[in-house]
């Protein structure tokens, strides 16, 4: 699908919207740069544009503060796009006095066309114009920020919307309100009494559902609170740390102490290691043990198993004339044994076993293995917490002497301390598996995640076996987790796509610091090539980023879209300006971009020496009262600045 931007119109509307038509023609050229004062509506522009194609409700409020003075009391915004090669306006009607806005569209029809209330476009662009997907072609600034920004995922949202995953997620939705209707429909057919008890078992599950819901919450809430806590104490314990160091008198002792602090450390690593091994191997953990394994190796062998009871015996002695208790062996005889023989081991299998039988009889080992480490470590431990007495010490003592930002600081410590404990005992009730700590705790499935997983897959196989769906949800299940896996192994394979494309423009725009993706998860993870994590951006970075981005996102998608953008460059210096310039339009058979005669140096210019026929320059000067005045072409363009100033 190819979608073109071919112009737009607006009227009684805020700042130099009064009354502007801007017509890019029914073949509009593949760059067109506008060049606005600020003040005169290229945000409001922006919005509307947003608005008017993704078909979003305006909040009254919003409305109301579009309107041009207090006289007006209607207004008008129009968008017109050639959707291959066929015609399209979408409008908005807004009312000022009940804040409504009221979608049209007007197309060409061979029978009873003209224009129509409501956004009637056909399927496939109703689905390509939804709000995810039009903030990446109608660019919002504050989106450069956020496909960074670690807490956000605009970044996977984008990949999601421009693909359509998201849409073939929703078929997991769907494939659960078809198993809900299937579960009605058999409600509805059975008997009073049936009817009432399935009511019963559908409020039981959705009781647990609900429950389930609360408890996932509250676990993500928990743990998202644990993890600022923790990051705040130990930023407080390196302050500490630093405060003490400030005195001449304790940067010895405390040097000292980090230097003992680290070689504990690194002894208890060792150490554990040491046991874990230790007990991995039963022999090393206690001498009843070895003894045990030692005499089940040596009665093995007095029995002489399993050789007496291999498969192969049985086979050849089918083969004799006589049994060796002396009886002949006819053909019934020959029969059974044969078919006996396989309840008995084969030789590969009795290979196997004699060299378990030698393992245990041979079982060797120090028993006092694991007794001597675990005794180290315990050494280890006693000494970690006595650096820390030690530490407590120190700090003690210069707070007694006066220092009461360190006071402070400690005295904040102890409550992040206490809180984080408390929240970690909260977390723990939350999530734990272990059926000794959920009875210790007096746990029960309205408290604890899994427990109450457990209670919610028991009430969904009682209530479906109820309504004689469970094959049907099973099979629904299956259904969703082939759509769910399809898509995550897309959106992997996607993601790769576009942070090795991504990265390839990013080395041609930042020729001195080379900045590139490392990962695309929620959003946009950077790095220094050579120098690992990179842990933030200039504005002007994170600008030419999203471009990257972007450009690389839309090259290669299955739909051809304009790119419209407000102030491309403007937290871009000169030199990036330049490659900015250069790079990106190639990307898109169409970009749209508001400027300000500051953006001309640089970006702008890139622009100059192109093709006319594929270069629009249209200078936008207000007159007053809301007016605009109109200039088309490279000459007006490059005098503006003398204009404005």
């Amino acid at each position: 699908m190819d979608v073109r931007l071919t112009g737009w119109k607006a009227k009684n509307l805020r700042g130099g919207l009064r009354d502007v038509d801007i017509d890019l023609g029914d073949n509009p050229s593949r760059w067109t740069l506008i060049q606005m004062p600020n003040g005169t509506g290229k945000t409001t522009t922006m919005e509307l544009l947003r608005a008017t194609l993704n078909g979003v409700d305006l909040p009254a409020k919003t409305v109301r503060e579009l309107r041009a003075d207090d006289h007006v009391e209607t207004g008008f915004f129009e968008a017109r796009l050639l959707v291959d090669r066929q015609p399209y306006r979408l409008q908005l009607e807004l009312d000022f006095r009940d804040g409504s806005a009221t979608p049209w569209t007007v197309q060409e029809k061979e029978r009873g066309g003209g224009r129509e209330e409501g956004r009637n476009l056909p399927a496939d662009l109703r689905t390509l114009l939804k709000p995810a997907l039009t903030e990446l072609f109608v660019f919002n600034g504050e989106l450069a920020t956020d496909i960074i920004d670690l807490t956000k995922s605009s970044a996977a949202g984008a990949i999601r919307a421009l693909y359509g995953l998201d849409t073939l997620e929703s078929v997991t939705k769907r494939v659960d309100s078809l198993i809900d209707l299937e579960q009605r429909r058999a409600a509805a057919i059975t008997t009073a009494k049936e009817r009432k008890g399935i009511n019963q078992l559908k409020n039981a599950f959705d009781e647990a559902r609900s429950t389930n819901a609360r408890l996932e919450q509250q676990q993500k809430s928990t743990s998202a609170r644990l993890v600022e806590l923790e990051q705040e104490r130990a930023r407080l314990q390196a302050d500490i740390q630093e405060r003490m160091s400030e005195d001449a008198g304790l940067r010895a002792q405390i040097e000292a102490l980090d230097e003992k602090q680290q070689e504990v450390d690194a002894n208890a690593v060792d150490l554990s290691h040491q046991a874990l091994e230790a007990l991995r191997r039963p022999a090393y953990v206690h001498p009843t043990l070895l003894a045990r394994l030692q005499n089940l190796g040596g009665k093995l062998y007095e029995l002489k198993l399993p050789e007496t009871i291999s498969r192969e015996f049985f086979s050849e002695l089918a083969q004799q004339e006589r049994c060796v208790c002396g009886r002949p062996i006819g053909h019934d005889e020959r029969d059974e044994i044969v078919s006996g023989a396989q309840r008995y081991l084969a030789q590969d299998q009795i290979s196997v076993i004699n060299q378990m039988k030698l393992a245990l009889r041979e079982s060797q080992g120090d028993p006092d293995e694991l007794s001597t480490t675990v005794a180290s470590l315990q050494a280890q431990l006693d000494e970690r917490r006595r650096i820390k007495a030690e530490r407590d010490r120190l700090a003690s003592e210069k707070i007694a002497e006066g220092d009461e930002v360190l006071r402070k600081l400690r005295e904040d410590v102890a409550g992040l301390s206490d809180e984080i404990t408390a929240l970690s005992g909260t977390l723990e009730r939350l999530t734990t598996k272990d059926p000794s700590r959920q009875r210790a705790l007096r746990l029960s499935w309205e408290t604890n995640q899994p427990l109450c997983e457990i209670e919610l897959k028991a009430r969904d196989n009682r209530l479906q076996t109820a309504t004689r769906t469970r094959t049907f949800a099973l099979q629904g299940e299956k259904l969703k987790a082939i759509v769910l896996a399809t898509s995550r192994q897309a959106l992997d394979i996607l993601r790769e796509r576009v942070r090795l494309s991504t990265n390839d423009k990013l080395a041609r725009i930042f020729a001195t610091e080379k900045i590139e993706v490392g990962r695309i998860g929620g959003s946009l993870e950077l790095r220094t090539a050579g120098l690992g994590v990179k842990g933030g951006a200039s504005e002007g970075q994170k600008l030419a980023i999203a471009y990257a981005f972007l450009t690389s996102l839309l090259a290669e998608a299955p739909y051809r879209l304009p790119f419209i953008v407000d102030s491309p460059a403007v937290s871009l210096d000169a030199a990036n300006r330049r490659e900015v310039g250069a790079l990106i339009p190639d990307f898109f058979n169409q970009m749209v971009m508001f400027v300000i005669s500051t953006e001309r140096e640089g970006f702008a210019e890139a622009f100059y020496d192109r093709p006319s026929a594929d270069v629009c320059f249209l200078t936008v000067t207000p007159k007053g009262g809301g007016s605009v005045d109109i200039a088309e072409g490279l000459t007006a363009f490059k005098a503006f600045h003398a204009k404005e100033g």
